[in-house]
């Protein structure tokens, strides 16, 4: 493992970790919609730098997958927020 690998690595723990910690703590259920997308951002990102550091491209299928429903997820929650709150008035 290079010390460039070890460096992406531990970024992507600590995002992982601080991202986990928004989706505990909330307040609402907004930020943790923001927070679960940020989530799966990061394992887009660590999984795409493992099949860098690899060199096999397998993993990007999986990555588009992830990325597709990363994008229809935070788009359905949207909805719903935005349908809650017309409700709500």
């Amino acid at each position: 493992m290079t010390w460039v690998t070890a460096a992406v690595l531990g970024l992507l723990i600590a995002a992982g970790v601080m991202v986990f910690v928004r989706l505990v703590r909330g307040p609402s259920m907004l930020d943790r919609a923001v927070a679960v997308d940020a989530l799966l951002a990061v394992v887009v990102a660590g999984l795409g730098a493992q099949a860098a550091a690899d060199r096999t491209p397998y993993a990007l299928p999986v990555l588009l997958v992830l990325a597709f429903l990363g994008f229809t997820g935070s788009v359905a929650i949207a909805r719903f927020i935005a349908l809650r709150d017309e409700d709500s008035s």
